[in-house]
This record gives structure tokens, sequence and C-alpha cells, in this order.
């Protein structure tokens, strides 16, 4: 059952909605304030107490979405579906920013509007299973080892950690994260799985992905961008609210992409791996690519810089990098470009190939500080390792229907 809260200018408008909802299931709560979204910050910790939140304002301006972005960042588990009459690029972007996630045009389509709410209902139910965790990783070039670090961090979690772990691939040019794992092309990828959506269910994505190792399963990348370009938001979201509950953990490889397909990822991400070497160029991309991600509600605690191809003699110097970015490196990983290639060519995790090698130790580094050997209890890694604290929710208070 999911606890609604809509803030509708109309009210033919509103109780169309409510019939939508009541179609749908009888049983979610709908509650109504008859107000603009520029009065929604009246209403907020109503709102942050709920499960989504529905924005319908046929006078709807940019600047009312603040509202909406301050309640957003203080509820991590809240939905916010925006119902627009126009559904415009800028309109788009500046939702998303604001923490809408959902968006759909009006009139409403029953049948997109009942697939909004299913999808919100299983992001619902997801948390309340496995205690999982995702961690996705993007760089801002290519060659900066996001792939290599993400499946061989994957696969030290699940063989060393004993993790059940799963890769999904989301990079949208030419998926290869699975080559640094298998000597086999996979059964189905990220795309025919999205194809056949309609049948995924437990046993269904068993089929599709791909078991490397008996805790660690991989989901392949689309095997270009043309076919990565059928993909759509609702089904990568619908996918992540499966497999969530059946994983401890779940690495996301984002490659160079940042679009509303891999924000599902990030939004759901305890931390986001911001991969980089020690360039200029990457200096530059880098520091764009934080402001991008900063432009779009994730604060600086939730964003990870990796340094890959560590090297101290480098001209450009971790202190220097950490005052262009604004955030402090998290982790080096060393320079080792012949176990990284052999890895690679070779299609086998660094724990096998090299495990002796500076960069399988600065592989299990990060491993160990994320699971540490000693500790008795999953919960919390991440925030262990950053010190990140998730913000309190507000306590409920009575809700006053605005006429």
């Amino acid at each position: 059952m999911l606890d609604i809260l809509l803030i509708s200018s109309d009210e033919e408008r509103a109780d169309r909605i409510a019939t939508l909802v009541a179609q749908e299931n009888a049983s979610h709560r709908l509650r109504t304030i008859r107000a603009g979204a520029a009065r929604l910050a009246e209403y907020r910790d109503n709102a942050q107490n709920t499960d989504l939140l529905i924005i319908d304002d046929i006078h709807l301006k940019q600047g009312d979405l603040t509202a909406v972005e301050a309640v957003a960042a203080n509820a991590p588990r809240l939905s916010c579906l925006l119902v627009t009459p126009s559904l415009s690029q800028d309109w788009l972007v500046a939702a998303m920013r604001a923490g809408m996630r959902h968006v759909l045009s009006w009139p409403i389509d029953e049948a997109s509007f009942a697939a909004e709410l299913a999808l919100i209902e299983e992001k619902k139910s997801a948390g309340m299973g496995r205690e999982s965790r995702m961690l996705s990783f993007v760089s801002p070039r290519g060659g900066c080892g996001t792939t290599l670090i993400t499946v061989n961090l994957a696969y030290a979690l699940a063989r060393e950690r004993g993790k059940r772990t799963l890769v999904v691939d989301l990079s949208r040019q030419f998926g290869d994260a699975h080559l640094m794992l298998a000597d086999k092309p996979p059964t189905a990828t990220l795309v025919d799985l999205c194809r056949q959506i309609e049948r995924l269910d437990g046993a269904f994505f068993d089929t599709c992905a791909m078991h490397v190792h008996p805790n660690l399963d991989v989901l392949a990348g689309a095997r270009d961008p043309i076919q990565a370009a059928d993909l759509k938001p609702a089904q990568v979201e619908r996918i992540f609210s499966l497999v969530l509950p059946r994983y401890d953990v779940v690495l996301v490889d984002l490659g160079q992409s940042i679009d509303p397909i891999s924000m599902l990822a990030l939004d759901r991400s305890s931390d986001i791996g911001v991969v980089l070497r020690q360039s200029i160029p990457h200096l530059h991309t880098g520091r764009r690519l934080v402001d991008i991600l900063r432009e779009l509600g994730y604060p600086t605690s939730k964003l990870r810089v990796m340094l890959n191809h560590y090297d101290k003699s480098a001209s450009v110097d971790v202190g220097t990098l950490e005052h262009a970015l604004g955030v402090r490196v998290a982790h080096r990983l060393p320079h080792d470009a012949k176990h990284a290639g052999q890895a690679i060519e070779q299609g086998t995790p660094l724990l096998e190939v090299a495990k002796s090698s500076a960069l399988a130790h600065g592989i299990d580094a990060l491993t160990e500080l994320l699971w540490p050997k000693a500790s008795a209890a999953p919960a919390g890694v991440f925030s262990r390792l950053f010190a990140s604290k998730p913000a309190a929710a507000s306590p409920m208070r009575t809700l006053k229907t605005e006429s």
C-alpha cells in the first residue's frame, strides 16, 4: 500500500487522479491538498513522511520546483511524480534536478499511470527486503578504468567477503564488463531483458544474468549505442526494484553516461564513485562532472573520488586535484598497467591472474574498507567507510486540506 500526497491546483484534475489511484489499488491512501506547488513548503513534514508526492499544478513555474527539491533532498525514500500539460526538454531537466524522477503529461494515460504506481510500490517493497547497498561508478572520460574497478571490486566482495553481488553494466557505448569476468558471451543483455520486461520476475532474471561465481552475477550491457537507445527509464527502474532485495551488493558501471536512466542508479546509490586519473584533461572534465552531479541534487558528501593509476610523481598531485574538484580523494589505486592488461586480455579477475600485484592489493584495500573482515554486520558499510549519515525523518503532523 502506498501513502500518497497529492498537491493539485484544480479540483477536476484532482478527482481524475484520485479515480486513477483507486482503479490501480483501492487500498492506497490518498490525501489531497488543494493548493499550488509554491505552497508545498507549508506541508513539508507531511510530504516527507509519505511514499509518493504527486504535483499537479497548471500554473507551475520552474522556480516553484525549489520547494520540491527541498522536500526530496531530505527524504531519500520519497518518490515524486510531476503531472504537467507540456513536457519540454527544459521542463524534464528542471524536474529531474528537483528530484522528480517520474513525469507524466496531461491528459494522463491510464496505463502509464498504473505502471508508475507499480514501480514506486516495487521500490517501497525493495526497501523492506534484504539489507542491500548500491554503488555506482562513473567517469568523465574514457580510459579511466571504471569497468575494471567495478568488476574486480564485485569479485572481491563475492569471493572474499561472501556477499551476494550483482554487476549491472549500464554503460551505453559498448557494454563489455562481462568480458573481464568470463570468456563466454552472455545469454541475454540488459536490452534483451528490457524488451521482455512484462515477463520480469526472479526466475526470468536468473535466466538472463551471467552466473560467473556462486556469489556473483552480471547483467551484461548493451552491445552498441544503437541498442542502448531502446532502453526506457521505467524498464530499468523495474529491474532495480527486483534485484535490490535479492542481493547484498549491486555495483553499477555507468561509464560516462549522465541521463534519466543513469540517474535512476545514482538516486538509489548510497555512494557515487567518480573515477579519475591524474592529468589536466581529467582535472577539467572531472570538475565539470562533479558540478553536474551537484546541480542534479547529489550532495558532495555522496561523491567518492577514486583515483586510478595513481602516481605520486605525477604533475597533477592529489592536493591539486582535490582543490580543483572541491572533493577529497577517497581511495587511490596504484598504476599497474602490466597486471591490469593481463587481467583484461585474459578476461579473468585480478585476484585470479595476479593476486600479489599492486593493483590487486589496491582492490583488496578498498574491499577491506567497505567490509572489514572482523565486522559482523553489513549494515551501514558505506557510512562506516565515508562517515556519511542520512538525515532523520521529520515527525508526522495532522494534515489540513486547503480549498
